[in-house]
Order: structure tokens, then C-alpha cells, then sequence
């Protein structure tokens, strides 16, 4: 397999997982369970798993793109990869655990935390997007 190939596959599995837990996984898990805080355990369980494999594939593309890139600090792939990273990490280390405390404690900043982590989310969805779509363009430029 090509390091394109290897590129576009890690890239389209982390982008369809986040879009399949947040528009699928994760409005199933409130409308289906009975009560509001088990599909909020459900929803955090998938979104924790889902930034473990957003750890892994982004990981992987990383070192892709770091043999892939000259020079590194021109390499506009290789950062939107760390900025997606960054915001599954945010996100998940940083941001869930204040609007966990704030649900559980039943606080009225709890919507404002999930607005946050809504945000983080979509964030890292939009650099993995713009990842996959300048990887043509930046594979053709080099050549490979």
C-alpha cells in the first residue's frame, strides 16, 4: 500500500468515526435509553473510545506524514493532523471532566461546558476534514 493509500485510509477511518459517534452513536444512545444520564454514560463511553482511536490514527499519520513531509515546517498535512490531535485531547482530558462534575452536580454550566465540548469536537472533525481534503493536492506536489 502507498503512503497515499496508508494516508487516506487512517484519515477516512477517523473521520467516519467521529461522524458516525456524533451523528449516529451518540443521539441513538438519548433517544433509545430510558433515562438521560445513562445516555450520557453511553454517549461519553463512545466518544472516550472514539478519541482513543483518534490517539492511534492520528499517531500513525503522523509518522506517515512526518516521512512524507520537506520541510516539516511547511507542512500544512502534517499540522492539521496535530491540530486534530490536539482538539480530541482538549476535548476529551481537558474539557469532559468539567462537564461531567457540572451534569452530575446537576450545575447550571453544564450546558455551557457540553457547548465547549461540542465545539472541540467539531474542531478536530474540521482539521481531519481539511486534512483529507488537501491530501491530493499535497501528494501530487511532492509526487507520491
Amino acid at each position: 500500500m502507498s503512503n497515499l493509500r496508508a494516508r487516506w485510509v487512517l484519515a477516512a477511518l477517523w473521520l467516519g468515526g467521529l461522524a458516525a459517534v456524533g451523528f449516529i452513536g451518540a443521539p441513538t444512545a438519548f433517544a433509545v435509553l430510558p433515562d438521560r444520564m445513562q445516555g450520557a454514560a453511553v454517549a461519553s463511553r463512545m466518544f472516550y473510545l472514539m478519541t482513543l482511536a483518534a490517539l492511534v490514527l492520528g499517531c500513525l499519520l503522523m509518522i506517515l506524514e512526518r516521512h512524507h513531509a520537506q520541510p516539516l515546517a511547511a507542512s500544512k498535512p502534517f499540522f492539521l493532523v496535530l491540530g486534530g490531535l490536539f482538539f480530541a485531547v482538549l476535548g476529551e482530558f481537558g474539557i469532559v471532566p468539567h462537564l461531567m462534575a457540572a451534569a452530575a452536580a446537576h450545575a447550571s454550566d453544564a450546558g455551557v461546558w457540553h457547548a465547549i465540548a461540542s465545539v472541540a469536537y467539531l474542531l478536530q472533525a474540521g482539521c481531519v476534514f481539511a486534512y483529507v481534503w488537501i491530501l491530493p493536492d499535497s501528494a501530487a506536489r511532492v509526487g507520491r
